[in-house]
């Protein structure tokens, strides 16, 4: 399977990138104007690949560190044309105070000064489970199932 064969559904999607069905609706609501970037509609429905799994999910961690939607799926593929090595990490700073305050980041919050914050996130990590998922999801439904 290549990192850009757009192959599965939204709820397999979801569930590889660690997110409630609904957080991944309203993710693609949000994001509607980067479409594209994240997934493709054939026959009403939408399918999506390792590489826009991995956009998705880094998407929303990029959003909890205080970047809006369009901006957070931007850097998030933009950071992730290819798949990163397995010890890869993003850094990036935290926007804004209060959108870590009462919740966790996936990635460490590491305080610079107290007026910024450096979030990192393990890219490397979060794409190579997102890929191993979906290698094991397309190896076990091409397994034929006798009747």
């Amino acid at each position: 399977m290549s990192w850009t064969e757009r192959a599965f559904t939204r709820a397999e999607a979801a569930n590889m990138a660690g997110l409630h069905l609904t957080t991944m609706d309203v993710v693609i609501h949000r994001a509607k104007p980067l479409a594209a970037l994240f997934s493709e509609r054939r026959k009403g429905r939408r399918w999506f690949s390792p590489k826009d799994i991995a956009v998705l999910r880094l998407g929303y961690e990029l959003e909890r560190a205080g970047r809006n939607w369009l901006t957070a799926i931007a850097q998030s593929f933009e950071h992730l044309g290819q798949p990163p090595p397995p010890d890869a990490i993003l850094i990036v700073p935290v926007m804004s105070v209060a959108c870590t305050s009462g919740r966790m980041l996936t990635g460490l919050s590491v305080p610079l000064t107290p007026s910024q914050s450096m979030a990192v996130f393990p890219i490397g990590k979060i794409v190579a489970d997102i890929v191993a998922a979906c290698q094991i999801l397309k190896e076990t439904s091409s397994v034929a199932v006798p009747s």
